[in-house]
This record gives C-alpha cells, structure tokens and sequence, in this order.
C-alpha cells in the first residue's frame, strides 16, 4: 500500500483528496496538512489519516512514499525544497512556480534529492486532449495544420488573492498556462516565434491574452481569460485542422473529428465524473487520470510521458515571456 500525504486542502487540493480517496485499492491517503483546520480534519477523517496544520510539520512526523503539494503557487517552490529532501515519489500542482529563481533553486533541488516530480499540467490528462495528442503522434490524419485553444471563465471568486500576482502569478500563470503547455505537448517543444496581444485591467494586471505561436508555417492560437461575468461557465475548447480532418472540442465538451472526405465522428472517450468542489471543475475523470499515471509510473519505473519539473519549468517559461510581452 502506498503512503500519501496531501499538503493543502482547498479548492484543487480537496480535488486531488477525492481522487487518493477514489484509489484506496492501492493508496492510503495517511496525513492531511491544511491550516484550515476544519477542511483538514474532514479529510483526515474520511481518509482515517492524521491531521495537520503545517505541511511541514507533516512532512516531518510522517514516513510517506508520496507527498501531495496542493499549496498556493507562491510556496511551491518551498515546499518542493522540503518534501524533495524526504520523499521519493512528489507531485505538485501547476504552474511550478513563480519566478526564475525559484526554478534553479527547485532543479538544484531535484538533482541534490533525486526525487521523482509529477508537476500537475492536468489538460494532458484530460481525455479530448489525450486524443488530439494521439492522433497527431500516430498521423492517423496528417499534421497539424492550423489551430486554436480556448480556456475562458468568469472571475475565481472562490480563490483567495487570485488577482495578487504576488501569490498566483495572474491569470496566464494560474489559468493560461494549460494551454501554453499543452501546445509546447502537442508539438513537441517550444515554437519558434510568439506574438501576443491582451487587456489589462485597471491596476495593469493581464486578464484576457491571446498568442498566437509559430512552429514553420504552422500557427496554433491561445486564449485565455478569467474576466468574465459569474454567470458565464467555465469553457475549455479546440479546434485544430489537421491534413485530413479537422478535431474539434466544442463548449458542451463534446469531441467531434469531421473527416476531409466529409461526415462527423464521434470518438469514444471517458465519461465525466461529475463532482462539484466549489470551483471551476465539474469533472474529476482527469485529474483521476493524472494521479493513477502517477501511481502507475512509481509502480513500473517507466517515465514515458510524466510531465517531470524540466518539462514543467520550460511551460512556465514561455508563458512568462508572454507575460514580458505584455
């Protein structure tokens, strides 16, 4: 049986608690650190775990094979430093951090540790992305073409300092950044050129951006924005025009391939695992995925597709020069 600790709680942590909770067939979700102490006592409770109020007191008093790091952004880079230093198996949430010094410090970290980092980019997970990204590997209908990704929501109320960039980084670290690193996935690497245009609110803060990138003659475009009004849902779409078809994934998450020689398939995915968390996330289904990939990558030693802290930090980087641009 394998031994988490889940440090942080709220919002995407109570969704990854869910999902330790969902696999107790080969995990025990052990130790709960959150300062709220109310919300890490109700985990602790349905895990039949410890509870903490500090991560690091958890991380201390704990003997873990994997430790959970769902903090805000501006501790990623601390609590990686500290839970690298004690366990074998970490996995922390996207984006990996804020700042360019805190990539050398984390790197350093790793090298000095020679932990094992899954860092969250949960989109690769998620099975209409999962697709697209198959299809493309296996030519099943040419290259890619042309493309674009959306990512829209109203504004995250439920997060606390969401526009304190400080703390999130803004909305392209927190929210943009999905599809900044599921186009460097879905091409292999980063492009040759970007171009950026955006809004920024009243205090200068970036709220809605778009990008287009370059790959040769390809052009992949990226919006992304969490400035709209509360009664607008969140929406993540595609549409990206390969040889011969063009994949699209519309507002109501249907998944729709049309063919060049015409019709519509309909491509079998997972059904949605509806939850409500309290956040702009209905459906656990990927981050499911994400963490059994996890489990599964410890248990077979094979890294094949992790999404490891390098891979990580040059999706950061390139979502911040867009941020440079702006």
């Amino acid at each position: 049986m394998i031994r988490v600790g889940l440090i942080g709680c709220g919002g995407i942590g109570a969704v990854h608690a869910e999902c330790w909770l969902a696999m107790k067939d080969k995990v025990r979700l052990v130790a709960v650190a959150d300062m709220n102490e109310e919300r890490a006592q109700k985990y602790a409770d349905k895990a039949g775990g410890q509870m903490y109020r500090d991560g690091r007191e958890l991380l201390e008093n704990e003997e873990l094979d994997v430790v959970d790091i769902c903090v805000p952004t501006f501790l990623h880079a601390d609590y990686l430093e500290w839970a690298m230093a004690k366990v074998k198996n970490v996995i922390v949430e996207k984006p990996v951090c804020l700042t360019e010094a805190e990539t050398e410090r984390i790197l350093e970290a790793e090298k000095k540790s020679g932990a094992l980092v899954q860092v969250a980019h949960v989109v690769r997970f998620t099975d209409a992305y999962a697709y697209l990204k198959k299809v493309v590997e296996d030519g099943t209908y040419g290259k890619v073409v042309a493309g674009d990704f959306a990512r829209l929501s109203p504004r995250p109320t439920w997060m606390v300092g969401h526009d304190d960039v400080n703390r999130t980084g803004s909305m392209v670290l927190d929210l943009h950044i999905h599809d900044v690193d599921f186009v460097r996935y879905l091409m292999n690497g980063d492009p040759d050129s970007i171009q950026t245009s955006f809004v920024k609110d009243e205090n200068g803060i970036v709220q809605h951006i778009w990008t287009s990138y370059k790959y040769g003659d390809v052009v992949l475009m990226a919006e992304g924005s969490w400035n709209y009004t509360a009664g607008m849902p969140f929406a993540q779409t595609f549409r990206v025009r390969l040889e011969r078809a063009t994949v699209v994934l519309g507002e109501d998450g249907a998944l729709k391939v049309y063919p060049e020689q015409g019709g519509v398939i309909l491509p079998e995915i997972g059904a949605k695992e509806e939850m409500d968390m309290g956040i702009n996330v209905s459906d656990m289904g990927p981050y499911l995925n994400e963490i059994k990939y996890f489990i599964e990558t410890i248990e077979t030693q094979n890294y094949n597709g992790i999404v490891p802290l390098s891979e990580a930090i040059a999706s950061f980087r390139l979502a911040k020069k867009e941020m440079e641009l702006a």
